[in-house]
């Protein structure tokens, strides 16, 4: 089953807080790591919807664009 646009957006912010944290990330850090998780999250999102509408599929199109506007609307 294809996740809800908001789940995707946790699981991509997830994925890059995790990461970013692993790499060197402190606790007195944790706004900086949230700010670049979600921008690294934003950049991946905006690249699929240039592709899907590169594409002509604009169901996907459209699927990424919620999930962008899920990641920039997300508060941990």
């Amino acid at each position: 089953m294809k996740q809800s646009p908001k789940d995707k957006a946790k699981e991509l912010f997830n994925h890059y807080h995790n990461l970013i944290q692993d790499i060197g990330g402190e606790l007195g850090q944790e706004i900086l790591v949230s700010i670049l998780a979600k921008e690294c999250a934003l950049f991946l999102v905006r690249e699929k919807e240039i592709d899907e509408w590169k594409a002509k599929d604009f169901k996907r199109a459209k699927y990424w664009n919620e999930v962008e506007y899920e990641i920039e609307n997300y508060n941990e």
